[in-house]
Parts: structure tokens; C-alpha cells; sequence
């Protein structure tokens, strides 16, 4: 049976998996947060390490959603350096498409939603998971980039506020605190938009690729 999920449904289904990790999710956006800030501040150069601690956390997080939901049909999990490459790839092209005319980087984001939790869930390796991903979102572009330019809203915020308020300050004095706060603020911001773009990327997997069984109720259909 072909599913077509609305606008409506792949935000329903997002909000309820993140619903029963909210705790969870909570304490991995402040850790990022608190990390990301002190690196910047403290070690830009440790930056990298931060990416990596992000990588690592949506791994495990992905992992949880997948075992709870029964979603894996492969014996095992995806090791983590397939995950690796997998986010190294996606990633790059997907940079790649913003920096060319934006709308290949939003077409590419839709496409390849999935490919983490397909990735994990049926451990065929990174070339078959970006596939899967591909196959599976094709008739259903424009609903899933529009959830996406919604979770992207906290990130086009703290970006906004970055740029408005941080030359303001930087020509006060005294404004060491201000600049921390700030900077805490918009970290904060794009891990609150890249977390909910991992459970995103599951609801997608569970509307549109996992079997019938699996699939949570209709939520706000």
C-alpha cells in the first residue's frame, strides 16, 4: 500500500517520537550546547571534536528510537565508521548543493532524510541507505522539505540573532559576557534543529519504509 504522509503527519509523528525522549533530548542539546560554547571561547580549534560528539550522540539516539520501535530487520546495527561515512558523504553533498543555488541542498536534504535510520535499521552499507532514502522520499519532496525549512527555523533564528546583536556588542566594553550568552544562545538554537532533524529522519523511515507493523498511529493526520 502506497503511503502518502501529509505536512501534518510527519510533524505529528516527529513531536510524538521526541515526546518519550524528552529527557533525554533535553540533556543532549545543553551538553552540545555547553561544548560547543566552551570551544568556541576557549579552543576554537577543538571544534572538530564537538562535531564528532554530535555524530556520536545522534548515533546512540538513533539506535534507542530504532530498538523501541522494533524497526531493524538486519541482524545487527550499522557500526559506527559506516555512520560515520555515511553523515560524511550526505553531508558534504548536501553542502555542496547549498553553496551551488541552495535549492539542490534542500532538494538533497528531502532525499536523503532517511538514510541514517535506514542506514542503522537494515545495515546494507551507506551506498544502499542513501538509495533506500532516495527511493522512498521521491513522491514525497515538497511535504517533507517543507517540515524541514520548519526545523531549520531555531537555526535561521539564532543565525539572525548572531548577526543583529553580535556587532553591537563587540564594539562595547566589557562585553565578554555578553558575547558568551550570545554565543550559548545559538548553539543552543542549532542543536535544538539538528536534534529534531534525527527523530525527523526516523518518522520518516517508520511513515515510509519500515514495515506495516512498526508504524505509530495516525497523528495529526
Amino acid at each position: 500500500m502506497d503511503r502518502r504522509p501529509s505536512f501534518n503527519e510527519l510533524i505529528g509523528t516527529t513531536f510524538s517520537l521526541m515526546s518519550g525522549d524528552l529527557a533525554v533530548i533535553l540533556c543532549v542539546i545543553a551538553a552540545l550546547t555547553i561544548g560547543a560554547t566552551y570551544t568556541d571561547i576557549a579552543a576554537p580549534m577543538a571544534g572538530l571534536a564537538i562535531g564528532i560528539a554530535a555524530l556520536v550522540a545522534e548515533y546512540y539516539l538513533l539506535r534507542r528510537l530504532i530498538d523501541r520501535y522494533e524497526l531493524r530487520s538486519a541482524d545487527r546495527f550499522a557500526g559506527f565508521g559506516s555512520f560515520f561515512i555515511l553523515g560524511l558523504i550526505t553531508g558534504l553533498g548536501i553542502a555542496l548543493g547549498f553553496v551551488l543555488l541552495i535549492v539542490p541542498g534542500i532538494y538533497l536534504s528531502a532525499r536523503w532524510s532517511m538514510a541514517g535510520p535506514a542506514l542503522l535499521a537494515e545495515n546494507e552499507g551507506s551506498g544502499e541507505a542513501m538509495r533506500r532514502s532516495a527511493d522512498a522520499t521521491r513522491d514525497h519532496i515538497l511535504p517533507i522539505a517543507l517540515v524541514w525549512a520548519l526545523i531549520a527555523l531555531p537555526l535561521v533564528a539564532g543565525a539572525l540573532l548572531i548577526n543583529g546583536l553580535g556587532t553591537m556588542v563587540a564594539n562595547a566594553e566589557g562585553n565578554g559576557g555578553t558575547i558568551v550568552a550570545l554565543d550559548a544562545v545559538f548553539n543552543a538554537l542549532i542543536y535544538v534543529s539538528q536534534v529534531t532533524s534525527w527523530y525527523f529522519g526516523v518518522a520518516i523511515y517508520q511513515l515510509l519504509a519500515a514495515p506495516a507493523e512498526t508504524q505509530l498511529g495516525p497523528v495529526f493526520a
